[in-house]
């Protein structure tokens, strides 16, 4: 799979110049218009600013937000088709914009383009990704982007292909022009030129807040935000979100320290998330306020959070885990552990091997699989079947000292496989695994507050 993805300003007043890529040559106003013909990339994506919007906005008559969204959307559809020879983009991303400009005034917190172009990548990628390894080629082309657009954009994109590593061989590969600017007269050719090309290493990146995915707008006055507050309040816990939020912390904790049982125990539906998602999405966009003061102000009340980017990312990794044959399960055959190993930590050497240790794959006698003949078809506590040769009494009193806590290095340190976490039993020549409930509620606090919090909250 072959993804551009290309932030644009404004192109109404761009040139046609000879753009040189990979040996070709094109007259065109636009580097990506060459880009896609040596490329033949899958997809093209176009991310924008809603502040496109306006020029088209003083002809419009008592608008909607909706009208600002598909006046920058037109503004760069035209100039494809006219100015590009037909080019068609398969997604133009409208993002949210900020600051005064001819005849309007955005208003709303400039970080809500990232969060909002992160949830758009992420939702056309899980859409089109492969069911094998295969690999993901991005092309990221910067030449047409304006200072944050391009900033944010390229975070989002990193993000996400960062979490794609994971399973996929993912390749990144970021272009940009010549400057045209000041050199309109003596150019003959402006070269595309690779400033990166990187093999993306896996990482995911997760914070816990105390914050919810959308908060009201910073800047508003303190009556306008407890107001927005409120309704924001009903709106989050309607949709779900306040029962599911520690369960995303634990997916996405146990997920970032390759905890296989936990990752299987609290995986979400990836459509239960999608759902969430969009909601909120919607939500956000039917409080943006058009106000005619002069200018037409385009107001945004709710400003998103990075509970908004854990949601997204837990989408994402769902939706990895479930195009690779994974679902949520409380009774987990030891084989699909292995199973998940194999597919998602295999560029994780140390994470690996700590796996292999805990579940017996290297010597017979190790870990789960060396208490296999101890198993029966009841579930038993892990401690209980690697002791059961002690005597009753000395049993007793490691078991109360077992089940007076866990340690937080012994619970990591074993991927989640410590004695007093999980239980097994065996069935139809499988071993089963589930979570001791005695220590679950401990287990979830572990891996939640394990996870850093953001910037602001350690400030607190």
């Amino acid at each position: 799979m072959k993804v551009v993805v290309a932030p644009w300003g404004n192109p109404r007043n761009w040139k046609e110049v000879h753009y040189e890529y990979n040996g070709q040559i094109e007259k065109t106003k636009s580097s990506l218009a060459l880009i896609k013909q040596v490329e033949n990339p899958d997809k093209v994506i176009i991310v924008i600013a809603d502040t496109l919007a306006d020029d088209s906005v003083y002809f419009l008559k008592n608008p909607h937000y909706n009208d600002i969204k598909n006046c920058a959307e037109n503004l760069i559809f035209n100039f494809c088709q006219k100015g590009l020879n037909n080019f068609t983009p398969e997604k133009i991303i409208v993002s949210y914009g900020f600051g005064e400009f001819t005849y309007t005034k955005f208003i709303g917190n400039a970080v809500d383009f990232y969060y909002h172009t992160l949830k758009e990548l992420a939702l056309i990628i899980a859409d089109s990704l492969p069911e094998k390894n295969e690999k993901i080629e991005v092309i990221f082309d910067a030449t047409h982007g304006i200072n944050y657009t391009t900033i944010l954009t390229y975070r989002a994109l990193r993000d996400i292909v960062e979490i794609l590593a994971y399973v996929y061989d993912v390749n990144l590969k970021v272009l940009n022009s010549d400057p045209l600017i000041g050199r309109e007269t003596t150019v003959d050719k402006l070269n595309i030129n690779i400033i990166e090309e990187s093999k993306i290493l896996p990482k995911i990146v997760v914070y816990k807040s105390d914050e919810r995915p959308v908060e009201p707008y910073s800047l508003l006055s303190n009556e306008a935000k407890s107001e927005i507050g409120s309704k924001i309040g009903k709106f989050i816990s309607e949709i779900g979100f306040n029962r599911n939020k520690s369960n995303i912390y634990i997916f996405l904790g146990s997920f970032l320290y390759a905890l296989p049982v936990f990752i299987l125990s609290y995986m979400i539906n990836f459509l239960e998330l999608k759902n969430m998602i969009k909601k909120i999405a919607e939500e956000f966009e039917n409080n943006i306020e058009l106000k005619n003061s002069g200018k037409l102000e385009i107001i945004r009340k709710w400003e998103y959070k990075e509970n908004f980017a854990n949601l997204i990312k837990a989408y994402l990794v769902s939706s990895i885990l479930e195009k690779f044959g994974f679902n949520r399960l409380d009774d987990i055959p030891l084989s699909i552990i292995e199973e998940l190993k194999e597919k998602i930590y295999k560029k994780f050497p140390i994470e690996s091997n700590r796996i292999d240790v805990e579940i017996g794959r290297e010597e017979e006698k190790r870990g789960i699989k060396g208490v296999k003949e101890k198993l029966t078809n009841e579930y038993r506590l892990y401690y209980e079947i690697v002791r059961e040769k002690e005597k009753a009494e000395e049993k007793e009193k490691e078991r109360e000292k077992e089940d007076r806590g866990l340690d937080k290095r012994v619970f990591f340190a074993h991927a989640g496989f410590p004695y007093n976490v999980i239980e097994l039993k065996s069935e139809n020549d499988e071993i089963y695994i589930r979570i001791y409930e005695n220590n679950r509620e401990e287990a979830e606090k572990l891996t939640i507050n394990s996870l850093p919090q953001t910037t602001k909250e350690q400030k607190k």
